[in-house]
């Protein structure tokens, strides 16, 4: 007679990618919060926040002169690699509702 209840079973394998999904995740969460007005913000990610498609805020919102600067990460002067504060991007956002 076996006894059940001391007896593990292996985790299935979708048991198993679970596992190892919420341990990623708790190891994101775990990491120390960026504050906004430090952190930097892709084109895909500040068009997110915006509710537009990438193209529709580098060609009609990011060449505007009132939007923040961008700052070019790039590793070379030909490379282009912008990011936006997320903090100035929010910020903007807020005074055009005002307007």
């Amino acid at each position: 007679m076996t006894d059940t209840a001391t007896t593990k079973e292996q985790p299935s394998t979708a048991e198993s990618a679970l596992i190892e999904r919420l341990d990623t995740l708790i190891q994101t969460l775990q990491m120390p919060k960026i504050p906004k007005n430090k952190e930097l913000w892709n084109s895909a990610q500040a068009s997110n926040y915006l509710g537009l498609s990438k193209n529709k805020f580098m060609y009609s919102v990011a060449c505007k002169r009132t939007f923040p600067k961008p700052r070019n990460v790039g590793d070379s002067i030909n490379s282009t690699n912008y990011r936006w504060l997320a903090g100035e991007v929010m910020s903007w956002a807020e005074a055009q509702k005002m307007r």
